[in-house]
């Protein structure tokens, strides 16, 4: 059943600002594929570095949302996510001067390493500010930006590195633009007054996560998750290694292909929503995805013809993000608490960002050690395990909670 509640203006501010800086920050981590070769020729590092680079992003995902999310058990999420469009500006800016590995390090722990606590730390605000039943198209916006983020990284980057001066100058415009949104979020982000009190009421540091993982979905999508982001970052970050000196390609056109990923994750954020309402099930949905994910990600190993990679990475990019907002969702189809909804989405995260740190330092390893087109093939495989697992999932789709109504119904009347 629909409301005719609609999104205030402020709401949708405060939505739009968090998820722009969210597009920003991947933007900046999925660039790193494209701007590897040149970074490796500017600094000097060899691939088993690449690896480790790029999994210390993923790294500082996992190890840093959940206690991001603690700090709004006893303070307010404003002055969290500010002090996170902060920190993702002075982590790009660090890139763009760095002068040796270290400060690449620490720049990208910053980025990828509080970028996360945006998504899960503005789950109170929309909570406050959006109604429930646009939650689902919310999220699927929301989801969306990480592609578009992801799609502008690989794409779109050769067109700004030849538009600027060179790598260091397109995260310098990054970093400032990540500070110009902190300034903007001082000023839109506002509480709902109503809200306020039940939202900040005072609990233990833990309880909202003790909450979230009474729930059986939150615990299946933390650890089925990481098995898809895994492939996804190996694909991310060595393929354009691997287009060009195995395949060929140019840096242009191995950038080209890879934004297919994105730009099909991006309608699949907009798509499996609506798929998901009209038929009612949420499930086969997001099972599907894991049957799907290793027969497109293995096809890019499998030819150097341009128009048919383009089409394996549309597929792979689509079923990568078809299960992404209809698995949210399902937490906010709950009892839990805002808090604990938030706390639960920070724990999927982080542990999706330890799936893709093993992906990025594991595919390293073995790019070093057996050849890219080995360790890239090898990491096709987990994804079938993201599918085993979700077979397990509670159907939240809304026909299966009508069933639910009905067979509470019957037993009451009888």
């Amino acid at each position: 059943m629909k409301s005719d509640a609609n999104i205030p203006a402020r709401g949708w501010g405060i939505v739009w600002i968090a998820w722009l800086a969210f597009m920003v920050a991947n933007l900046s981590n999925f660039a790193f594929g494209v701007i590897l070769p040149d970074m490796r020729n500017d600094i000097g590092f060899d691939l088993e570095v690449a690896g480790w680079l790029s999994a210390i992003a993923w790294v500082g995902k996992g190890l840093l949302t959940i206690p991001i999310i603690c700090f709004i058990s006893k303070g307010k999420p404003k002055h969290v996510l500010l002090a996170i469009f902060v920190l993702l500006g002075i982590g790009m800016i660090l890139q763009s001067v760095a002068t040796n590995v270290t400060m690449l390090f620490i720049g990208r722990l910053f980025v990828m390493g509080v970028a996360a606590g945006i998504v899960s730390v503005l789950v109170v605000f929309k909570i406050q500010w959006i109604p429930k039943d646009k939650m689902g198209s919310i999220n699927g916006i929301e989801m969306f930006t990480g592609p578009a983020g992801q799609m502008l990284g690989t794409a779109a980057f050769p067109m700004f590195l030849a538009m600027m001066s060179g790598w260091r100058e397109v995260m310098l415009v990054m970093g400032v633009f990540a500070l110009i949104l902190a300034v903007a979020w001082m000023f839109v982000a506002k509480d709902k007054a109503e809200s306020t009190d039940a939202t900040y009421e005072k609990v233990p540091v833990l309880q909202p996560l003790k909450e979230a993982l009474t729930y059986k979905n939150t615990w299946i999508l933390a650890i089925a998750w990481p098995m898809t982001s895994l492939t996804w970052i190996a694909v991310y970050t060595f393929w354009p290694t691997y287009a060009v000196e195995s395949l060929s390609l140019s840096i242009a056109e191995a950038g080209m292909v890879l934004g297919f990923l994105p730009i099909g994750s991006a309608i699949a954020c907009l798509v499996s929503p609506v798929l998901a309402q009209k038929w009612g099930y949420d499930k086969p949905l997001i099972v599907a995805s894991g049957v799907v994910l290793p027969f497109a990600y293995y096809s890019l190993m499998l030819t150097a013809s341009v128009p048919l990679l383009a089409t394996a990475t549309f597929i792979a990019g689509y079923a990568a993000y078809n299960f992404v907002p209809l698995a949210f969702t399902t937490l906010y189809k709950t009892d839990m608490s805002p808090r604990a909804v938030s706390m639960g989405t920070g724990f999927i995260f982080s542990l999706v960002g330890l799936g893709g740190a093993v992906g990025g330092a594991l595919t390293g390893w073995m790019g070093t050690q057996y050849g890219l087109e080995t360790a890239l093939s090898l990491t096709c495989i987990t994804p079938i395990f993201f599918a085993v697992f979700t077979l397990f999932l509670t159907e939240t789709g809304w026909k299966a909670e009508q069933k639910k109504n009905n067979v509470k119904l019957e037993q009451e009347y009888s």
